[in-house]
């Protein structure tokens, strides 16, 4: 028998009253199990393993769909499910991390975030603070989060209007971004320091930080595509702060 914690992410019906659920767990990573007669009305499973609930389960030992043989709710974040528009941002949280995490490789730093940041949206924290922590971490987590704050021509640190060169994963300051011949992203000067308390800010700190939809917008498109062109996808398919 394996128990583990697991992220309800996503579930399919099964027959007549079972369902494949795709959960996301420290020690198991993504991985798909069956839980039997769940559908049922006095099942012991049900009201544990609905989506979005962080749940205690055991499963047996098959390596391929095993069934969980005992499911005790940890988190149901009632709130995010009581509420649609909560509910459509934790569905942008929970889209990402399930393509992002591979099946059956152990990740216990997504799993984490991952859930600080349903944790922060049932609180009804600030949701573009959220997103942009969250995605924040996910760069560190695959190793490619921006560190560096100088420009990529002149080594001069970028503290106005600057671009983000896309095939360096670089910052270039306006007087370089002028003979800068690659494809680049504009970035407005308070897009550049909202950049910089989200990479080395701690969200307590964000939280209180003044987050104009347009600089949002702008961060959000810089981290999304370092994440996803690990994912090899379209960065413009999870953009979330307008949700």
């Amino acid at each position: 028998m394996q128990k583990t914690l697991a992220l309800v992410l996503k579930k399919q019906n099964l027959g007549e009253t079972d369902r494949i659920i795709t959960v996301l767990s420290p020690t198991l990573g993504k991985k798909r199990i069956v839980a039997k007669a769940v559908r049922r009305p006095l099942s012991k499973l049900a009201g544990h393993l609905d989506t979005l609930m962080l749940t205690q389960i055991i499963l047996t030992d098959q390596d391929v769909l095993p069934r969980v043989t005992s499911a005790v709710l940890a988190e149901g974040f009632e709130t995010i499910r009581g509420s649609l528009k909560l509910a459509t941002k934790a569905f942008a949280i929970t889209k990402l991390v399930e393509r992002l995490v591979l099946e059956d490789v152990p990740n216990r730093q997504i799993f984490a975030v991952s859930v600080e940041a349903l944790s922060r949206l049932n609180s009804e924290e600030k949701w573009s603070a959220i997103w942009l922590k969250y995605l924040s971490q996910l760069t560190d987590n695959l190793g490619v989060g921006l560190s560096n704050w100088r420009c990529l021509r002149c080594n001069e640190p970028v503290v106005d209007d600057a671009s983000f060169v896309v095939s360096e994963r670089r910052l270039v300051c306006g007087k370089c971004n002028e003979e800068f011949a690659g494809p680049t992203i504009p970035m407005a000067t308070n897009s550049i320091k909202l950049l910089s308390i989200v990479r080395t800010k701690p969200f307590s700190m964000l939280r209180r930080v003044n987050l104009p939809t347009l600089n949002a917008l702008q961060v959000e498109e810089i981290l999304l595509r370092e994440i996803t062109d690990w994912m090899n996808r379209p960065w413009s398919e999870y953009g979330a702060i307008a949700r």
